[in-house]
């Protein structure tokens, strides 16, 4: 076993509590040992206790990881703490300076809500950066649009004057958001309710213009009108007498 007789030997407290906290080396190494140090220091874990503590938060390849070290060569909390972060260094986040702020920029469909809580995420991530700075950099971070122009227009004094002046702006937008979807629904409702009309031009039902009427032919009316004028002659002359 990787730890040291001096741990496996150690007595667990009768009010032992496991520590709700999970490892499996895919998340920064260096957060996880802080939070389960502040855990263990509300339960008073002894050294040894929290060696065995911690180990019951590895899981999957961190796991792995453990039960591959050489046997009795951990023989403190501090030992174990540090062979997991150099294990895994290269899923240490990389601290955030206030330059990381300057580079942030809303995405093109990201909506106002969802930007200005990631960049308020990150601003937490960076404590030395005061309010000039996050006010500055969440300005000049937005699209262009009403929002940007009024913070423009007229600075806020604090950070938190900005967030409140944001909020307007997001309110806004997810009210036109919504009026925008009623639109879509709205609109195919009123086609389905209207009735086509005949066009303009076109021949009406049981009318004279769109029936089965049959013209003649001209050739056809020449030749009734010859025949007619000629019997008209003929019965206009005396008949001779047998």
């Amino acid at each position: 076993h990787p730890f040291s007789r001096e741990i496996l030997a150690a007595p667990l407290p009768a009010s032992f509590q496991e520590i709700n906290l999970i490892f499996d080396g895919l998340s920064d190494p260096s957060r996880h040992v802080r939070a389960f140090e502040n855990m263990s220091v509300l339960h008073g874990y002894s050294d040894p206790v929290s060696c065995r503590a911690f180990l019951s938060t590895l899981r999957g390849g961190a796991l792995d990881w453990f039960h591959q070290l050489t046997p009795g060569s951990i023989r403190d909390f501090e030992d174990f703490a540090g062979q997991l972060i150099n294990q895994y260094s290269s899923a240490v986040a990389q601290e955030k300076t206030y330059l990381t702020l300057m580079a942030m920029r809303q995405g093109e469909k990201e909506s106002l809500r969802k930007y200005v809580a990631r960049y308020n995420q990150v601003c937490l991530e960076v404590p030395t950066a005061g309010d000039e700075v996050k006010a500055g950099g969440l300005i000049r971070s937005l699209r262009p649009g009403p929002c940007r122009t009024s913070l423009a227009k007229t600075p806020a004094r604090t950070y938190d004057e900005v967030l409140k002046r944001c909020k307007k702006y997001i309110n806004l937008e997810e009210t036109e958001a919504e009026f925008a979807k009623l639109e879509v629904i709205v609109k195919p409702e009123q086609k389905k309710g209207k009735t086509s009309s005949p066009r303009r031009g076109s021949p009406r039902k049981n009318s004279p213009r769109g029936g089965s009427f049959k013209r003649s032919s001209p050739r056809r009316d020449g030749q009734n009108s010859f025949r007619e004028k000629r019997e008209d002659r003929w019965q206009g002359r005396p008949r001779l007498p047998n």
